[in-house]
C-alpha cells in the first residue's frame, strides 16, 4: 500500500466512484514498508451459515436511512458505561435476549482468529495481551480472544471516517454478507483504490489510520439486504470494574443522585 494523496477534507462526505481507480475483488494481502497490515479474504458459503443465519434472524433496531433502504443494527458482546443512559459496565440486552445468535456470531469468530493467526500472528498476540492486561474477565465471551463486542448492520453507508474508540492499534475487522444488492464497496481515498465488498469477503485494516467509508447502496432485487458485521473492543473497557463492583457503583450512584433531589 502506498499513500498517493492526503484526504483528510473527505471526513464525513460520502464516498463516490471520483475517489478510486481500482476495484480489488480477489483474496490479497496488503502491505506497508514490508510488513503486513491488513488483509481481504472471501470465505465459503458453508463457513458462514451459521453467521447468516444470525444476520438475518436478529431483531435490528431501526436508525437513519440510506437510499430508501433502513439502516439498522444490533449490538452483542461487552459494552462499558453511558453515563446518564446505562451507568454500568455490561453485555448489551441482544447477548441475553438472542442467546442463539450470540453464539452464532462468537461461534464464528473463532474463524477470524484462526485467520489472523495464519496471516497476522504478531497483531493477533499484541491484541490479545492488550485485552488480557486491561479487562476483567466478566466482560470476555471467550476468553482466548481479543474481540469484546460485535456488531451487525444493515444497509449501513457509513461515510468518510476513521474509527475511534476501539484499543489503540487494533485492527479493524468486517465481514460482509449480501443479496439483492449494488454498490456498497469500501473505499480507502488515500489510496485510490476500493473493496467490493462481494458477498463473504472479510476485510482486516487499520482502520483508525487510513480513511475510509462506503458507497451508497441501492437495491436490485427484492428483500434486498447488506449485513456487515463488525468485531472490536472499545477502549473504555478497561475502566471497567468486576461486574459485581459494577453493580454495587450502580447502587452508591443511584443512592448519591437520590439524597441530591432531596436536599434541592
Amino acid at each position: 500500500m502506498i499513500q498517493i494523496k492526503k484526504c483528510d477534507e473527505l471526513l464525513k462526505k460520502t464516498p463516490s466512484k471520483s475517489d478510486y481507480s481500482e476495484v480489488i475483488s480477489e483474496d490479497c494481502v496488503f502491505y506497508k514498508e514490508g510488513k503486513a497490515v491488513g488483509l481481504y479474504i472471501r470465505l465459503s458459503k458453508k463457513e458462514l451459515l451459521g453467521i447468516r443465519k444470525a444476520a438475518l434472524t436478529t431483531k435490528l433496531q431501526k436508525s437513519s436511512r440510506t437510499r430508501g433502504l433502513p439502516t439498522q443494527s444490533s449490538v452483542f458482546g461487552s459494552l462499558p458505561r453511558i453515563a446518564r443512559r446505562n451507568d454500568f459496565c455490561r453485555y448489551s440486552a441482544k447477548t441475553k435476549e438472542e442467546r442463539e445468535n450470540n453464539d452464532l456470531i462468537f461461534g464464528f469468530s473463532k474463524r477470524l482468529l484462526e485467520i489472523y493467526q495464519e496471516h497476522l500472528p504478531s497483531n493477533l498476540e499484541r491484541d490479545k495481551q492488550v485485552i488480557d492486561e486491561s479487562v476483567e474477565m466478566d466482560y470476555r465471551i471467550q476468553k482466548d480472544s481479543p474481540f469484546l463486542t460485535a456488531n451487525i448492520n444493515v444497509n449501513h453507508a457509513i461515510k468518510y471516517h476513521r474509527d475511534t474508540g476501539n484499543f489503540k492499534g487494533n485492527l479493524s475487522n468486517v465481514l460482509i454478507l449480501r443479496h439483492g444488492i449494488a454498490g456498497g464497496e469500501l473505499v480507502f481515498p488515500e489510496y485510490g483504490f476500493a473493496l467490493s465488498q462481494d458477498d463473504g469477503f472479510l476485510a482486516i485494516f487499520d482502520g483508525q489510520t487510513e480513511i475510509h467509508g462506503v458507497m451508497p447502496i441501492i437495491k436490485t432485487d427484492d428483500n434486498p439486504y447488506r449485513a456487515s458485521i463488525v468485531y472490536y473492543s472499545l477502549e473504555q473497557m478497561k475502566h471497567c470494574y468486576p461486574y459485581k463492583e459494577e453493580v454495587e457503583r450502580l447502587q452508591q450512584k443511584a443512592t448519591e443522585r437520590a439524597i441530591k433531589r432531596k436536599d434541592h
